[in-house]
């Protein structure tokens, strides 16, 4: 309620200038590391924060953030000091922000041992050169006695997706960037699959868009890729690598249903973040894409722009499409979209790709799993630095997964 009544506040401030809304989504680890009378312990896990940045006339007025791990901790930050809200600020070249915010005590009155824990220490800091987000805090907790009962102390650390959008909506340009005009280097990530035993892959089309040369990492080794062919209404592509794969993918002849349990695998964060395949879980949802597009279905299976090109899949390993894009607006969930097998299929055909028949039976978790780590490709898109810099000044809305020491 405090959110919305906030939110409600500054949108109907008389005269002030239209606000711009840029979001970063932090994904990476934190450690937690507890103190009590039994000693020290300690354990990692998965970390998410997402920053909303709201800014006005290329300057950040406040921050709002929802995350994994929060414990009261400030979901608004201002740039002025004010009592129930975070302070942030930022660094002259608005390339640093740093986050902080006075102790919190939260009762818990409803717990039968503990009557309240302290949340201390908040701090945490953005760099857009970079693109890492990290930070930590420390909670208290105290017994019905008023004994301190034990001390957890976090550290966190993630890399964000979206820094480009934040550098155009601060009006900070691509001079920063040290790689020369006619410098080659690896710019953004992607996703495939392999489909033949000859090495033909299946793409997005913005993923190989504009680069100087793509990469396929496969079991340890690069291999130089050309593309053979491209969809770009449909943002589909069909590339060839010199590779002898372990396994390859099975296209089903059937689009998904609505709340068909399915499967999306790849590189949702780059090799940067992690090397290792990631695979998400959900459901079909919705049986088209954005503006009643028939030709994609929408699902609640995670994604971020790391993924696209990547296999959508059913219980029996068959491809039931590809993960194309998400979508997140201000104030609502993200959408996630995935290109239908029937038009995949078509594109194959057209292009004279011959591929394996669909499985017919359910495959156990051990093989699916197997089959898309074995399957699966980490794609890197080569520019060079005039191609890169273009990207990041012209493509706010880019749906490249450009890596983080670039924007």
């Amino acid at each position: 309620m405090k959110k919305i009544i906030f939110t409600l506040f500054l949108l109907f401030i008389p005269n002030i200038s239209i606000a711009e809304f840029v979001t970063l989504n932090c994904e990476g680890q934190i450690r937690e590391i507890t103190t009590d009378i039994k000693g020290k312990t300690s354990k990692t896990e998965a970390f998410y924060e997402t920053l909303k940045f709201n800014i006005i006339e290329n300057k950040v007025v406040w921050v709002t953030t929802e995350t994994s791990h929060s414990f009261n901790r400030p979901f608004v930050y201002q740039s002025t000091k004010r009592a129930g809200y975070g302070f942030f600020r930022s660094s002259d070249d608005k390339k640093s922000f740093m986050f902080s915010d006075t102790a919190q005590t939260n009762s818990m009155a409803d717990s039968k041992h503990f009557s309240k824990n302290v949340v201390e220490g908040i701090k945490s800091r953005f760099s857009s050169d970079t693109g890492k987000y990290f930070g930590g805090f420390y909670v208290s907790f105290y017994l019905k006695n008023g004994r301190q009962h034990s001390l957890v102390e976090f550290d966190f650390e993630a890399n964000c997706s979206g820094v480009n959008n934040l550098l155009v909506a601060l009006n900070q340009t691509t001079d920063s960037i040290n790689v020369a005009d006619d410098e080659i280097v690896p710019a953004s990530s992607g996703t495939g699959f392999i489909i033949t035993n000859s090495g033909h892959m299946v793409t997005n089309y913005h993923v190989v868009q504009g680069c100087h040369n793509v990469k396929a990492l496969y079991n340890g080794k690069e291999y130089d890729t050309e593309v053979l062919a491209v969809d770009k209404i449909n943002d589909l592509a069909v590339i060839k690598a010199n590779l002898r794969p372990r396994k390859i993918y099975s296209i089903s002849s059937e689009d998904g249903q609505l709340l068909e349990e399915v499967i999306v695998a790849g590189y949702p964060l780059g090799k940067k973040v992690s090397a290792s395949i990631k695979a998400t879980s959900g459901t079909i949802t919705a049986l088209s894409g954005l503006g009643d597009n028939y030709g994609e279905f929408q699902t609640d299976a995670a994604l971020n722009s790391g993924n696209s090109g990547g296999p959508v899949i059913d219980e029996m390993g068959n491809v039931v499409g590809v993960a194309v894009s998400k979508i997140q607006e201000e104030g609502v969930e993200s959408f996630n979209f995935g290109i239908k097998s029937s038009i995949l299929r078509v594109f194959l055909k057209s292009n004279k790709i011959n591929l394996i028949p669909p499985k017919k039976r359910e495959m156990k978790k051990k093989e699916l799993g197997k089959l898309i780590t074995d399957a699966t490709i980490y794609l890197d898109c080569f520019m060079t630095g005039k191609q890169l810099k273009k990207l990041i000044r012209d493509q706010a809305n880019s749906q490249k997964a450009i890596y983080n020491n670039f924007n």
